[in-house]
């Protein structure tokens, strides 16, 4: 780090890791709108690597530095579970509710396609949302971590 950020830096950065968060989240949303099993896993685990080292990267600090103000394991955890629970819970209550909307025009039509396209739209935005919030939670622990060494700065320096 080259030295402490002011807070219009940090805000800018903010910004800036932001719209990398959403731009990332796209491709999680994109990728578990494929079926293709467990693609959105793999995926949503390389993501949020990339997510995390590019977050620290704009905000110019380590990820050791950061670290302790997150915990890695319960966020690839949180990735992985969401990312199966996900596709679970959308195929059951996408599923479910279809079933008991359009049971006669299935019946009279023969037509199914309807629930694996609304299933795969279901799980693509909930991994787009997750991906987002997981990326804007690191956002947060980047900035407690630098203003909290901002504020260590001024402290040592009075």
């Amino acid at each position: 780090m080259t030295g402490p950020l002011t807070n219009t830096e940090i805000e800018e950065r903010t910004e800036e890791a932001k719209e990398l968060v959403k731009s990332k989240a796209r491709s999680s949303a994109i990728a578990a709108a494929l079926p293709i099993p467990l693609l959105d896993v793999g995926t949503d685990m390389k993501l949020l690597n990339e997510i995390t080292d590019d977050i620290e990267e704009i905000f110019d600090i380590t990820h050791d530095a950061v670290s302790k103000y997150s915990d890695d394991m319960k966020t690839r955890a949180a990735v992985m579970v969401s990312s199966i629970g996900g596709e679970y819970v959308a195929r059951k209550t996408i599923g479910y509710a279809v079933n008991k909307i359009g049971k006669k025009q299935r019946k009279s039509s023969g037509s199914y396609g309807v629930i694996p396209i609304v299933t795969q739209g279901s799980t693509a935005l909930i991994s787009y949302f997750l991906m987002k919030k997981l990326g804007y939670d690191h956002i947060e622990k980047c900035v407690s971590y630098l203003k909290s060494k901002n504020l260590e700065g001024s402290m040592q320096e009075t």
